[in-house]
């Protein structure tokens, strides 16, 4: 999902964006338990640049111990007399290089590029693999007894999950919110009615990318310590126990998530400052409440919804004998997901571009008197 068949072929890349992704995970999870990260998050811009240094190096440590535990894969595979010591370094150095370099690109990305650049590398990464699991899927019903309407069936649920992720991703609910009139000498302001949007699904795809990455690790680390090997069929994708785990950890990630990008206090406070109010509800703590409730009732929705797209397509597969398509929903949920936000990204700035032309336009007028 995240390396775009590059662990299989123990590329330089073959760790991917998993240790930054990780490292950001546990930042968040930290943040609300100390003070001073917490303190960090809420000074600005330079609270988030110590913030994502600290991420940053979360992401070196993480890679070098992946690093170390992936150089167990590879120690069968050493050429006689090639020193251990120096395969162990070098690889734990190119695996850890390669993760920051993709770290570095997707920092740029986002700073410069259009979108989120970690999850523009992960939507790459699924494309890159899309042509081989085409290609293996079109093998088993060819070749491997799997009756063809099964392959039609898993081009039906493609179309299906697609759809269904638009029309979860774009779907809102609108909070009527009215302003009061004020009067400042002979202007008067307000008194007009605006809409706050609460998205069905507020965190997009990263619930899905935090839970798929923290359920990578138990069976990384079950590879690397042989006493281990006992958990593998329980931790394997598609099994029981791991579809239980992965539906509660989207809906964790899914209430979490929402809780770190929407305080229904500090909107509160803010309608409230600017003199907008809830039509029936009294502004302040009860206008939090109403949001908080509103906002539970939609993450429900959108929580349910991107679990049951992660694991219908382990039980689709699973009937249909299709094990080897390695593209599931959780990968079209990231690939459509990723998609809408960058053409909405792409549509704002090209409303903003618009915009400015029409600000210079009036401005260049104002100077020659029209």
């Amino acid at each position: 999902m995240f390396t775009g068949g590059a662990f299989e072929r123990f590329s330089l890349f073959a760790l991917g964006v998993v240790p930054y992704i990780n490292a950001s995970i546990i930042l968040s999870l930290l943040i609300p338990v100390f003070p001073r990260l917490k303190k960090l998050q809420e000074e600005g811009r330079e609270g988030r640049k110590k913030l994502t240094q600290y991420t940053r190096w979360g992401t070196v440590g993480l890679a070098v111990a992946q690093a170390y535990g992936m150089t167990f894969l590879a120690r069968p595979f050493l050429l006689p007399g090639w020193p251990p010591a120096f395969f162990v370094l070098g690889t734990i150095v190119a695996l850890t290089a390669g993760t920051v370099f993709l770290m570095w690109v997707g920092e740029r990305i986002t700073e410069n590029g259009v979108g989120n650049g970690i999850s523009m590398l992960i939507m790459a990464g699924i494309v890159a693999g899309l042509p081989v699991e085409i290609g293996r899927a079109a093998f088993d019903i060819r070749f491997g007894g799997v009756h063809p309407l099964w392959g039609i069936g898993l081009i039906g649920m493609f179309v299906a999950v697609v759809a269904l992720t638009v029309i979860i991703q774009q779907g809102q609910r609108k909070i009527v919110i009215q302003y009061a009139k004020r009067t400042s000498g002979r202007r008067v302001y307000g008194g007009h009615t605006s809409h706050l949007p609460l998205r069905v699904n507020q965190g997009g795809v990263i619930p899905i990318i935090f839970a798929g990455a923290i359920l990578t690790l138990p069976s990384s680390i079950a590879t690397w310590i042989p006493q281990l090997n006992w958990l593998q069929p329980y931790i394997a994708p598609g099994g029981m126990i791991y579809l239980v785990v992965y539906v509660l950890l989207i809906l964790f990630f899914t209430y979490f998530y929402s809780s770190l990008v929407f305080d229904p206090n500090d909107i509160a406070k803010n309608l409230r400052e600017a003199g907008g109010f809830v039509p029936g509800v009294r502004p302040g703590q009860p206008t939090a409440t109403y949001l908080g409730d509103a906002t539970n009732r939609l993450l429900v929705v959108g929580g349910l919804f991107l679990a049951g797209v992660a694991v219908l397509p382990f039980v689709f597969l699973a009937l249909s004998g299709l094990a080897a398509f390695a593209i599931g929903g959780t990968s079209i949920l990231i690939l459509v997901g990723v998609g809408i936000d960058t053409i909405m990204q792409i549509e704002a700035h090209l409303v903003m571009r618009q915009y400015e032309s029409l600000v210079k336009g009036a401005a260049f007028l104002g100077r020659k008197g029209l």
